[in-house]
């Protein structure tokens, strides 16, 4: 096994994790010497995060879309950082790693408090109230393989 990385080897890291769980931190780390694309960004205002819950549907595949114009541009490591509770939402993603030939890494900060819905609420710099921590730790698909998120669909 080669422990070094080749010109040609590209990487998508396909971050998931609760909000507070430390995704951000990990995906510093991980998305040196390539580009971050957080889901997030979209709702970045003048600097300040404004997050519409009506806009949600548009978030999603504009961050794919990004994501889809850096794989274009050969650019590794690729960061899709998004909660990505449950395996339809990362499909994309995988999809277009297979598309232009990157490896896919699934990542996700391994803090002792990322399924403690009361601190993940403390910790969270969105905002996001407990009850909704507590809906996406009852959603959560734990440890999804490449065929499982291919074969799912959005419920």
């Amino acid at each position: 096994m080669n422990w070094y990385k080749t010109a040609q080897q590209k990487t998508l890291y396909i971050m998931r994790g609760l909000p507070g769980s430390g995704k951000s931190t990990l995906s510093e780390h991980l998305g040196e010497g390539g580009v971050i694309l957080a889901s997030d960004d979209f709702f970045m205002v003048d600097g300040e995060y404004r997050f519409d819950k009506d806009k949600l549907k548009e978030a999603h595949p504009w961050n794919w879309g990004r994501v889809e114009n850096a794989m274009k541009q050969h650019i590794s490591p690729i960061v899709a950082d998004s909660t990505n509770v449950e395996s339809w939402e990362m499909r994309p993603y995988v999809e277009l790693a297979l598309k232009y030939g990157y490896n896919i890494e699934i990542k996700e900060p391994q803090t002792p408090w990322k399924f403690n819905a009361e601190e993940l609420a403390k910790r969270n710099t969105h905002g996001v109230p407990l009850h909704k921590i507590q809906e996406s730790i009852e959603e959560w698909d734990h440890d999804p393989t490449i065929d499982d998120i291919l074969g799912s669909e959005k419920a």
